[in-house]
């Protein structure tokens, strides 16, 4: 990844901004911008610059995406103003899921559920909640969000890493140092962490359900919080609109990135990278397609408790995993007599388990991710005939009927349905 896109583009990062921001602006000028109404205005001005980089941006001739430029647009709308509602105050600290099948950025992962708080690192906080049946989870703290330059992992614990009660209820302490009489679960803060995330995961979409969580400041229980100051105000107004512009850029500079560095005949190797977790490897590449044609894409599966492919399109979201088959998993996926994957990315239905579903768009992105895994097996792509499909697969490779798949479209709405409750 390069310095600009470490740093959104702007050769600061996201904590650097702000810090000269207030710099330049002071307590007085900053109340004085939002009694003014200009610190409105330049809210205002910075989601236009969103909509118009988007608006501006290179992509294939598709009215649907164009449409999904804009749907794409909302949603960062919508995380960009949580950040400054929901999880601005680390005295006053809440649980908020961000991003979610409907506000969708930075190719999140389709077997995920994002949670975030917001902390300070002088503080201490206790987790807790009841582990239910997710797959697993993964809680970590961090610097912040990687779109913004903010992108340092510290320290992380798994599920199967942690403790819990016969009822299956957890406690987790976050603090810069663990008390000496702490026997329990706990997480060590550096001190520029400014945020807890927790990434759940689910395989078995029919039965899994997510994990609850809540979060308290230990010492601050029952206090209110600071009263809301207009320089304050100012400044989460202009926490919201940097987040908003500075994420529309980010990645669809990842996607030139990846547009320049394709070759159509085959897939890149997973790495890790910055901002991601330790445990986590990641593919990205680029597809594209005409209307008669597939890609069938082959691996042997990693030595690894998680695996998953899905396809994101060209604004670096994934596709609509709730109502298509857009995203499979390793408990999802249908493996060959000889242990391999095979899938088959296509605009219509092959009828073959492992079909991943373009949605019609022309070209998007390829996503695997291996974690916690021995292995980093490199998938193969072969480019071919829709009416070949077959051909192109083991003689064994069972058949999917239209019903047995709106069965399993049924299925994958009403797993999305129990992780996003109102």
């Amino acid at each position: 990844m390069s310095d600009d896109l470490a740093t959104g583009g702007t050769g600061q990062k996201g904590g650097e901004l702000k810090r000269l921001r207030r710099a330049r602006h002071g307590e007085a000028a900053n109340a004085e911008r939002l009694e003014s109404g200009r610190a409105w205005s330049e809210f205002c001005k910075s989601l236009e610059a969103a909509g118009q980089h988007l608006a501006a941006y290179s992509i294939p001739d598709s009215p649907e995406l164009r449409a999904e430029a804009y749907r794409y647009l909302l949603g960062l709308v919508t995380s960009g103003i949580g950040t400054a509602l929901q999880i601005a105050d680390p005295d006053q600290p809440r649980i908020w899921r961000n991003p979610d099948s409907f506000a969708k950025w930075g190719a999140e992962n389709a077997d995920n559920q994002y949670l975030w708080a917001r902390l300070r690192s002088d503080a201490s906080y206790l987790v807790f909640g009841q582990r239910h049946s997710a797959y697993d989870f993964l809680i970590e703290v961090k610097e912040g969000f990687m779109q913004l330059g903010d992108d340092r992992v510290f320290a992380a614990i798994t599920a199967h890493e942690m403790e819990f009660a016969s009822d299956g209820s957890f406690e987790l302490l976050v603090s810069r140092e663990r008390p000496k009489s702490h026997r329990g679960n706990w997480l060590e803060m550096h001190p520029d962490t400014r945020y807890l995330q927790v990434r759940q995961y689910f395989a078995d979409w029919e039965k899994e359900s997510p994990a609850s969580f809540q979060i308290r400041q230990l010492g601050g229980e029952g206090l209110p919080p600071a009263r809301l100051t207009p320089a304050r105000m100012a400044d989460l107004l202009d926490d919201a609109g940097e987040w908003v512009e500075l994420s529309a850029k980010f990645w669809t500079q990842w996607i030139d990135q990846q547009r320049a560095a394709h070759d159509p005949a085959k897939l890149k190797p997973a790495v890790k990278f910055v901002g991601g977790a330790d445990d986590i490897y990641y593919g990205n590449d680029m597809y594209g397609i005409g209307p008669d044609e597939a890609l069938v894409v082959e691996f042997t599966p990693p030595e690894a408790r998680y695996w998953s492919i899905q396809l994101l399109d060209i604004w670096f979201r994934t596709m609509d995993y709730a109502t298509r088959q857009t995203s499979l998993n390793h408990h999802q996926s249908v493996l060959d007599a000889d242990g391999r994957f095979r899938g088959v990315i296509a605009h219509r239905d092959p009828g073959v388990p492992n079909w991943l579903d373009t949605a019609g768009y022309p070209e998007g992105m390829i996503q695997y991710r291996w974690i916690w895994t021995k292995t980093n097996p490199v998938p193969s792509v072969r480019r071919v005939r829709f009416d070949e499909i077959r051909k192109a697969l083991p003689a064994g490779t069972p058949s999917v009927a239209p019903e047995e798949r709106r069965c399993r479209i049924a299925g994958r709405q009403a797993h999305v349905g129990r992780r996003e409750p109102a």
